[in-house]
């Protein structure tokens, strides 16, 4: 809300109107999250500069500012690079119009759950219009107001989502620092919000605990990182501080990134990233066996999250020419290496295969626990010199995928850096 009695900065004024200008060069935002940065130098904050256009945007304030909190080009001008971050993150892509994984799942969702499903879904993926309708898409699911134009977060009584989040009715923003009031002639502002400040209670309204209408607990990164007594927060692991401001109008020297680090942003950008970090690989021989050893350094599950979410040991052993005698995976691994494979398995009533939201049970859950260290040993012929040890991650498994009716990118597996071991 725009306050006609504060002086307003010219540095602030020449932002306004380049983010407008910006805002026009990328399109609708109708039509959902603008494209993700080419680079992420491209996320580098801009200062302010002179120009011949203060007047124009005199102009513009004069005739009155309005401030679509839903909008994140309206917030880029001063925040350029957090906007600039947040594009490539999922948070950008969290609803049903851009993201074709939950757009499947949803759709099936509806057809055997009924026309509810919607807006329960929506509560996360985008809590600002819960109205999540396939006639009028959400444009910038977990959008700069989702997080920031919030008063507390109540997690009481199982709440969860936009349920959970109390909305402020002054389009004050609120972060993890003071900022007075006044401070910007665009919006209130005010005291850092605890509940983001910790770094997880804002977290834990959508990534918490999830259940089934059957009850079957689905998700639960957030009582797998209760339980573990890991005391780094999620933002500490997710959001990693990255040089330089968060936009013109800021004075500090790093940031808090919004691109979100994890397994959908690896694999858009083919760089592993975080997922490289997660576990801890090594080995040892013993004779005719090779014994690999991995360490979660997660703070959760590993996997966690979405319960299709499939990691896979693979073990190598090759000669002194460097020629594979030996793989794990080579044939069937769930039939002849199931404890290679890091999921969960779910069956309905009959006892049958099913997906965790049509799930009346639980059957496996073969995902390393927080903080655990687990050796998976295997035979291998005696000409194996070394072995190589990598993890492959799929964020959509062939069966999942077939039963979703889903072929994107994210059926592909996502091969981490692997690490060798000689005998």
């Amino acid at each position: 809300m725009v306050n006609d009695s504060m002086k307003v900065p010219t540095w602030l004024l020449v932002a306004l109107v380049l983010g407008a200008a910006s805002a026009a060069a990328c399109g609708d935002a109708s039509k959902g999250p603008l494209p993700a940065s080419s680079s992420p130098a491209s996320s580098s904050a801009a200062g302010p500069s002179a120009s011949t256009a203060v007047n124009e945007v005199a102009k513009t304030l004069a005739a009155g500012v309005k401030l679509d909190a839903d909008d994140p080009t309206t917030c880029e001008a001063c925040h350029s690079a957090v906007v600039a971050e947040w594009r490539e993150s999922q948070h950008a892509r969290a609803n049903h119009a851009s993201d074709g994984v939950y757009a499947a799942l949803r759709a099936l969702r509806i057809e055997k759950q009924g026309p509810g499903i919607p807006e329960k879904c929506a509560t996360c993926h985008n809590p600002r219009d819960t109205k999540d309708h396939d006639s009028a898409p959400a444009k910038t699911g977990v959008s700069c107001a989702t997080c920031h134009q919030i008063d507390g977060v109540h997690l009481e009584d199982g709440k969860k989502g936009v349920a959970a989040l109390t909305t402020t009715k002054d389009v004050r923003f609120r972060g993890p620092h003071d900022i007075a009031d006044g401070t910007s002639p665009v919006h209130a502002s005010g005291p850092s919000l605890p509940e983001l400040k910790d770094g997880k209670t804002l977290c834990l309204a959508c990534h918490g605990e999830e259940k089934n209408p059957a009850g079957v607990t689905t998700c639960s990164t957030g009582t797998e990182h209760a339980s573990s007594g890991e005391t780094r927060s999620c933002t500490s692991c997710h959001m990693d501080e990255v040089q330089g401001p968060s936009g013109p109008v800021s004075s500090r020297t790093t940031h808090r990134s919004h691109r979100f680090r994890g397994s959908l942003l690896a694999l858009r950008t083919g760089q592993p990233g975080i997922l490289a970090e997660a576990v801890e690989l090594s080995g040892t021989f013993d004779g005719k066996r090779f014994v690999a050893k991995l360490e979660n350094r997660t703070g959760h599950a590993y996997p966690t999250g979405f319960p299709g979410r499939t990691a896979m040991l693979e073990i190598r052993g090759l000669d002194a020419k460097g020629e594979e005698v030996y793989k794990n995976l080579a044939s069937d691994p769930m039939k002849d290496h199931p404890e290679a494979v890091l999921n969960m398995a779910f069956v309905d009533a009959e006892g049958k295969p099913a997906l965790a939201a049509f799930a009346t049970k639980q059957v496996r859950d073969n995902r390393l626990k927080p903080a655990e260290t687990r050796s998976i040993g295997v035979d291998i012929p005696d000409t194996v010199a070394k072995v190589e040890l990598r993890l492959r991650f799929v964020l959509v498994p062939g069966p999942l995928a077939k039963a979703i009716s889903y072929e994107g990118p994210e059926t592909k597996p996502i091969v981490l850096p692997a690490v060798t071991v000689a005998r």
